[in-house]
């Protein structure tokens, strides 16, 4: 599901959409995506429809495009934490990506409920701050949301 290319740490960011951009054109850069202004608009609609920030300074942003090849799950640690809206109010520093393909939308719900479930755990929380090596989080990530 998560694979180490997709896996950004530091990301200097001054906002949400600021955030998103950079995670999209990582996405962009791998082949997973065509064009990178349509999937970040199309997260950003999202966004709109209501905040994506989970609370304990992570957010979910997520999107389909017709832009979107195959679906991509993007992890980022940011550099400073933004303001996302997020439910809690806390700022953001952590990001998981979710980008599918327009007609995926049973893939996209099913990663999101996954990741959803995983994040009320105290636990998977603090790896996923925490751990420092992007093999080291993809292993960890992937094994949980199996």
């Amino acid at each position: 599901m998560l694979d180490s290319q997709h896996v950004l740490y530091d990301v200097t960011a001054d906002g949400q959409e600021d955030a998103i951009r950079k995670v999209v054109a990582v996405a962009a850069s791998t082949g997973r995506i065509g064009d990178a202004n349509a999937v970040v608009q199309a997260v950003l609609d999202r966004e709109q429809e209501g905040t994506t920030g989970f609370g304990k300074g992570i957010a979910i942003p997520h999107g389909k495009s017709n832009a979107v090849k195959e679906p991509t799950l993007l992890f980022a640690r940011l550099a400073n934490p933004v303001d996302w809206n997020s439910l809690d109010g806390a700022p953001v520093d952590t990001l998981f990506v979710i980008l599918v393909p327009a007609d995926a939308a049973g893939e996209h719900l099913k990663i999101l409920s996954k990741l959803a479930r995983k994040l009320m755990h105290e636990d998977f929380v603090q790896q996923i701050k925490t751990i420092a090596s992007a093999d080291a989080l993809v292993q960890y990530v992937n094994a949980e949301l199996q």
